[in-house]
């Protein structure tokens, strides 16, 4: 049955991108179908809106982003099918006739690697949220087996983040994932997660780097890899290629890795990471502000995974995240905004898609209230901008972080278990009573449906 209703879907939402032929790719994030058409003008986006199926739909640099909602991961499948598109097709680089805009490529690109990893990062931050709160209970034995054990469920998830970014960033980059792979356990592997002293290889020095949970390393290393891999491919016979291309992709990459790319951008990368913290130190509760006023304009524009890199970053070498409790402000902050639209609207079927709305943000998935009641009233993101500085304002002067990374703020509330979880609730009211004041008294025109 759902099956036929993703098809049915799938057919409309074809249909109303101008048929197969004007679809070029197709991929998805957490909640959205994104749609790269040949001819954004034979679209009608504002059908995509209202569609069966669709909580809205937004266009960003060309691309056509129809948000479904968690099903969206069921959903990408069979609209693949019925579309005759690849899940991982080829980006075509002349849509409409001119290259794709380069930042909205980037941004792609990172969803794209990143967006794969959420279940597990959200699986491990969560137990580990769960395991501080009892930790702090002092009603649990931090010295057991089983605690230890659980713990160690949890730290499984961002120990090996390497290998699970190896895997994505070979789907993006178009090279073998299992090759990734194993240039991710290289330089995580016991030999060399051993050494206690640079050691030499073919003449040259090899660095001690702890690699574990580390973000941008494999990335690039990856990335590496797939430029080689090209270049075999175009030296070594098609005959042996299945034997030698292999062979040549690890013993070129694997060293460049270990004794330069690697240790750079390591380095590179802690820097980054040590200024960003260093900036939020500085700017405490305004600069808290600002993200938290922005985060939700990020979110509607589809920009809020260039995010997500830096948090991961921040974790690796820092053991917390600083953003999240921001983010999780912003999404505070559209829920109120949702809430109190469902209270003073007078439509009674508008009233209840935005109580609906506003239980999906406060659990951590704000698009439909993004696109499908904000985006409609316009007037009511004034609450949200508002709500959102007030409470990520209080979340980063009493410095409140998370030690993972999940949807914010209830479905990752574990996260913030510990000594300022207080505060955190606090921030989170203070976000969504604000959003909810503020929309109350600059109003909106209703809508008639």
């Amino acid at each position: 049955m759902a099956n036929e209703k993703y098809i049915a879907m799938a057919e409309e939402i074809i249909r109303l991108c101008g048929g197969k032929e004007n679809i070029s790719k197709v991929s998805h994030c957490f909640t959205r179908l994104r749609i790269d058409p040949v001819d954004l003008s034979k679209c009608d986006t504002e059908a995509l809106k209202t569609t069966k199926g669709s909580k809205g739909c937004v266009v960003n640099n060309g691309q056509i982003q129809v948000i479904i909602g968690t099903e969206v991961e069921e959903f990408y499948p069979v609209f693949c099918e019925v579309s005759g598109k690849q899940a991982e097709a080829a980006i075509n680089e002349d849509l409409d006739g001119k290259k794709e805009n380069v930042i909205n490529r980037v941004i792609n690109a990172i969803a794209q690697i990143f967006i794969p990893t959420f279940p597990a990062l959200a699986a491990g931050g969560l137990l580990k949220g769960l395991l501080v709160a009892l930790m702090f209970s002092g009603k649990v034995d931090t010295t057991s087996g089983t605690f230890n054990m659980l713990m160690m469920f949890s730290d499984a998830a961002f120990y090996f983040l390497p290998v699970y970014l190896a895997y994505t960033t070979a789907v993006v980059f178009k090279v073998k994932p299992v090759l990734a792979m194993v240039l991710a356990g290289v330089i995580l592997h016991p030999t060399y997660t051993g050494l206690v002293e640079p050691s030499s290889l073919f003449g040259f020095t090899v660095p001690v780097v702890d690699y574990s949970s580390t973000v941008f390393p494999i990335i690039v290393g990856v990335i590496l890899l797939s430029y080689v891999d090209k270049f075999a491919r175009k030296i070594v016979p098609a005959s042996f290629a299945g034997i030698f291309v292999p062979l040549i992709d690890l013993l070129v990459t694997a060293p460049i890795m270990l004794v330069a790319v690697g240790p750079f951008i390591n380095t590179l990368s802690t820097v980054i990471g040590n200024a960003f913290i260093a900036l939020y130190e500085a700017t405490g509760a305004f600069g808290g502000a600002i993200f938290g006023a922005v985060y939700p304009v990020l979110v509607f524009f589809g920009l809020h995974h260039a995010v997500v890199p830096v948090e991961l970053q921040s974790i690796a070498a820092n053991g917390y995240d600083p953003i999240l409790a921001l983010c999780a402000a912003g999404n505070a902050a559209v829920a109120g905004a949702a809430l109190m639209v469902a209270i003073d609207s007078k439509n009674k079927e508008f009233k209840g898609m935005a109580f609906s709305s506003a239980i999906s943000s406060i659990i951590g998935i704000t698009e439909p209230t993004l696109y499908g009641v904000l985006g409609v009233l316009k007037r009511p993101f004034a609450g949200v901008v508002v709500g959102g500085a007030v409470g990520a304002a209080i979340m980063a002067a009493f410095k409140v972080y998370a030690v993972g990374i999940g949807p914010v703020p209830l479905a990752g509330i574990a996260l913030f278990f510990g000594e300022k979880f207080p505060i955190f609730l606090i921030g989170i009211a203070a976000s969504v009573i604000v959003s909810m004041i503020v929309v109350h008294f600059v109003k909106f025109e209703d809508v008639k449906l």
